[in-house]
């Protein structure tokens, strides 16, 4: 599964989503999910919660980060389960980006993807900032 190229790039057709979306709403798992429509629905599951798993800190403060140690003590400002979140989706671009050599995901292409679905903060500059955030959080 972690060996499709393009996964979390590439965006799965709308009809699939929304159908293995409603199966799994209903709490059934459908046996033929596609990767692409998976990842989708991750990315999507993020981007929908009530606030951004980012968004408890401030632009300025992640503008304002330059180095990992910043980035880590940024990242300790956190509530629980937004560190917690943070944490699962950080394991999970660690294990995509473990397999770049087939899925063509380096940390930096799997963070740049997954930054708009962190933060319901409209800024790029915010959003690229992100994913440097999620980088270098690793730590």
């Amino acid at each position: 599964m972690l060996h499709a190229e393009g996964i979390f790039r590439i965006n799965p057709e709308n009809s699939h989503e929304e159908h293995v979306r409603a199966q799994l709403n209903r709490g059934m798992v459908p046996e033929d999910i596609e990767v692409h429509c998976l990842a989708g629905l991750i990315k999507a599951w993020f981007r929908e919660l009530p606030c951004g798993v980012l968004d408890g800190l401030s632009p300025d403060e992640v503008l304002q980060c330059n180095t990992e140690e910043e980035r880590v003590e940024l990242v300790k400002k956190l509530k629980p389960t937004e560190t917690a979140l943070l944490n699962w989706a950080i394991d999970l671009m660690s294990d995509v980006a473990e397999h770049e050599e087939l899925n063509k995901m380096n940390a930096r292409n799997i963070a740049m993807v997954f930054a708009p679905n962190m933060t319901q903060v409209n800024s790029f500059d915010v959003r690229l900032s992100v994913s440097e955030l999620l980088i270098l959080s690793r730590g």
